[in-house]
């Protein structure tokens, strides 16, 4: 979880036994936390490298950073490798638990906002072995050019039957085979895991139809779709995230004596494991994860009412008998305005006609015009109170408190950020200064902060509008990445092609902003942990960090030190879970 790290800087190279001598470039080392965006022209900082300090609780990913640059000449075939760790009562930590990705450069040509900045800035990362297919990609080694930073993104999972203590190993810092510097790692386990499933509820849009044509160039075959949507799909929940849209291909249906009859089979074979929690085995991480949400696929040629209230009252049938209705919703309209309020009623009307058990979803403020018909409230965060000093940005302000009647009849509130954190159409203001964004250029704070202000604020689930919006241009996402006046808008991987990244498969590159969401939904888990032992404690805590949805605390000194805090409490507080009568901790039953 939280680290204290030491920064520095290698002083001297270290022989090796096997007599090789390391080249005469000496470069510096240091380490930080994950969130530091490490530009490449950042001056290092000062002192000599000692330990990396990280804490985890099991069943959480824990990053850090550790960044190499040289000032006396390029250094070729730069490598860096993490030993197994050891703890108490010569507990093992294998290495496999743990990732090393090389971290690349964007140009990105514009900034997004006044807080953000033009040039350089890292966000994909490319792992040495990926966690999909475990092949070995071609990151490392690499080229260390002078004058340059080369960050390096090293994460950390710990597995549900890790003993909780200290555990020690040793980055090693190599160079044309002979080692160039060696930090100790130190990983402290705590007495408590995160749940495999999310306890917050998302839903993040996802095209495998532009997917597919990034990764290939074109569309090939169904076969190849479905297989980039499910890898895809794994990398979302690997980051705690489900996701919408999918393949986009509904069910088929067939009018048989005046009813239609269903074929589940390609749509079950795609989304059945992400909902049954059977992606990740018992000895991957994450295991028995489940997507949280799953949205309803309209057929295009049910053009009738009639029609699309037996389509859809098929939908909740098998839903019913697969135990997975509790998670369906339909989208029903995405951001309407005003003028468009009596057509979203209309769609409601007619999905609520094919079955009152499904929910029904709307991108607006709480409207008592739809009060009949929406389940599922998802304003614009912005939407949420308003902003001394400002125009109105929204139609429609709805205070949090507005929202509890609806909640008390067993509606849902989610909630979404989008270009209105940044300006959508470029120039930014300082109107969009302070909300949470998942563009690139701006501090790592604002990639992470979403879940706490969603724990303060109450709300139920957050919606994204897509994973993958950049692949829908004929322009390469690694080339260029800004939409809707922000740098990755809307996309928050990267086309890992074989070409580029080595290997013989194509996989999801992640980005950073990816990994920090992750972070704050572990952060949201530690939050809910607490609840269940202390909820005055819990939203105090989080409210060290929030004070409005554009107001929170930019230091991250402040939220590692909140969140060592929650760890802390949950470990003294936390016990093994046993099963009944059981005694032998290599039972321990993991939860969902």
């Amino acid at each position: 979880m939280i680290r204290r790290l030491v920064s520095g800087m290698a002083a001297a190279f270290v022989s090796v036994s096997s007599g090789i001598q390391v080249q005469s470039v000496v470069p510096a080392v240091w380490t930080t936390h994950a969130l530091a965006k490490i530009r490449p022209l950042d001056p290092p900082p000062g002192g000599p490298a000692r330990e990396t300090v990280i804490f985890a609780a099991r069943n959480e990913f824990e990053p850090f950073q550790l960044v190499l640059r040289s000032e006396t000449g390029d250094l070729a075939d730069v490598d860096v490798q993490v030993s197994d760790l050891y703890g108490p009562r010569e507990a093992f930590f294998s290495n496999s638990n743990i990732t090393v990705y090389l971290e690349r450069y964007l140009n990105l040509k514009a900034a997004s906002s006044d807080e953000g900045d033009a040039g350089e800035w890292p966000d994909p990362l490319i792992p040495r072995v990926d966690q999909y297919f475990h092949e070995r990609r071609n990151a490392f080694p690499f080229r260390l050019e002078s004058g340059r930073n080369q960050p390096l993104w090293i994460e950390v999972y710990v597995p549900l039957r890790t003993p909780p203590g200290t555990y020690r190993g040793v980055v090693t810092v190599s160079a044309a085979g002979a080692v160039v510097a060696s930090i100790p790692l130190v990983l402290t386990v705590w007495n408590f895991d995160l749940p495999s499933t999310s306890s917050l509820k998302t839903s993040f849009g996802f095209n495998g139809v532009a997917a597919l044509k990034q990764h290939r160039g074109h569309y090939t075959n169904d076969q190849d779709l479905l297989d980039i949507t499910k890898v895809y799909a794994k990398a979302a929940l690997l980051h705690r995230i489900s996701i919408h849209g999918g393949t986009l291909s509904p069910p088929r249906s067939n009018e048989r004596g005046g009813s239609l009859v269903i074929d589940w089979d390609n749509y079950d074979r795609e989304v059945g494991p992400f909902l049954d929690g059977t992606v990740f085995s018992q000895s991957e991480p994450l295991p028995g994860a489940r997507a949280t949400t799953v949205d309803l696929r309209l057929d295009a040629g049910l053009n009738t009412e009639e029609k699309k209230v037996l389509y859809w009252r098929e939908w909740v049938k098998h839903f019913r008998e697969k135990g997975w209705l509790d998670r369906l919703f339909y989208y029903v309209w995405d951001e309407p305005s005003p003028s468009d309020l009596p057509k979203v009623k209309e769609r409601g009307r007619v999905a609520r006609n094919a079955s009152p058990e499904l929910r029904n979803l709307v991108t607006t403020p709480l409207s008592d015009l739809l009060l009949d018909e929406i389940d599922i409230w998802a304003p614009l965060i912005n939407c949420f109170e308003p902003r001394p000093g400002f125009w109105d940005f929204c139609h429609i302000t709805a205070s949090r408190e507005a929202y509890d009647p609806e909640i008390q009849q067993g509606k849902s509130l989610w909630w979404y950020q989008a270009c209105s954190s940044h300006g959508c159409g470029g120039g930014g203001g300082a109107y969009f200064e302070g909300w949470p964004s998942y563009v690139i250029d701006i501090p790592a704070m604002a990639n992470r902060i979403m879940e706490w202000l969603t724990w303060v604020y109450r709300v139920e689930g957050e919606l994204y509008y897509n994973l993958v919006e950049a692949y829908g241009r004929e322009i390469d996402p690694w080339n260029d990445i800004y939409l809707f006046g922000g740098n990755g808008d809307g996309t928050l991987f990267y086309p890992g092609r074989p070409g580029q990244i080595g290997g013989s498969t194509h996989i999801p590159i992640e980005s950073i902003r990816l990994k920090l969401i992750r972070e704050g939904l572990e952060d949201y888990e530690y939050l809910t942990s607490l609840s269940n032992i202390d909820s005055q404690l819990a939203q105090e805590s989080a409210r060290k960090l929030v004070t409005k949805t554009y107001q929170w605390n930019r230091d991250p000194e402040a939220l590692y030190s909140v969140r060592q805090a929650l760890g802390e409490k949950l470990n003294t507080r936390s016990r093994w879970r046993i099963l009944e009568g059981e005694t032998d901790r290599s039972k321990l039953t993991p939860r969902n």
